[in-house]
């Protein structure tokens, strides 16, 4: 099979200069792996995608291509950077590992995402079991645990909150936290500021009061991925609710 515009080419990609690499594929988060280029026609004779269409899938390769035009034609940047020598050459080391049609991408990636969501599933059930957390989800599938009952009224929507928090993966891996930087931090509730779990779960809170707060990923970031939070996950948020104050907008 060789590489044809309007396909893509799934490829482990390096390049660089003679003194320095630039990319290096095999170092991206395996979520975005295998990395995918759309063959599209040349943008200037002797680019990297003229040498793509000479490869078939299976085969490996080493181009060299002038850096001056890589870097203002191929990059559209307004100038070679500093650190490279714009009369030498960019290489590209390519390893053609398949062609894919947008039709086959997609279907990938809807088998993909359904056996994530569905993995989600799994490890939510596990961590409630593991956990013996017992309490029912709200309508939107919210697990609020109260862990420290507060005083006043709850939070309004438009009010501004100050929120301290700490926030894990199911398998433990903390990913934020405001504790240790000085102050909690700050939003305006139900102004869509943050996600969906943390409008809902903060509001049921009241001043001074914590809980922890088990958030699906439709209340999150769903198949977004968010540099330490993988596509479909579920958050765990141990929060306080520091202070309420009314907006000017609020007030009014």
């Amino acid at each position: 099979t060789k590489a044809r515009q309007g396909e893509f080419c799934e490829v482990q990609l390096i390049y660089g200069t003679q003194d320095s690499l630039l990319f290096d594929s095999r170092k991206l988060p395996v979520a975005q792996l295998p990395l995918k280029i759309p063959v599209i026609k040349s943008i200037y004779p002797g680019d990297i995608y003229e040498g793509l269409s000479m490869m078939h899938v299976g085969d490996s390769a080493k181009f060299f291509t002038n850096a001056d035009s890589v870097f203002k034609k191929l990059f559209r940047m307004p100038r070679v950077p500093k650190f490279v020598d714009s009369t030498g050459d960019v290489y590209f080391s390519v390893k053609l590992l398949a062609m894919k049609t947008t039709a086959e991408l997609q279907k990938e990636e809807t088998s993909k995402m359904a056996g994530l969501q569905l993995q989600e599933m799994k490890d939510r059930e596990a961590y409630l079991k593991e956990y013996k957390i017992n309490v029912k989800p709200t309508k939107d599938g919210l697990y609020f645990i109260p862990k420290k009952p507060g005083h006043g009224p709850h939070p309004k929507e438009g009010e501004l909150v100050s929120v301290q928090y700490t926030g894990y993966l199911l398998n433990g891996t903390k990913f934020d936290s405001s504790v240790g930087r000085g102050k909690p931090f700050e939003f305006t509730l139900g102004k869509h500021q943050v996600i969906q779990g943390w409008d809902e779960g903060i509001s049921m809170l009241r001043k001074g009061g914590t809980a922890t707060l088990i958030i699906p990923s439709g209340l999150a970031y769903g198949p977004r991925n968010m540099g330490p939070i993988p596509a479909f996950s579920t958050l765990v948020f141990d929060v306080q609710l520091v202070n309420i104050r009314k907006t000017p907008a609020a007030k009014k």
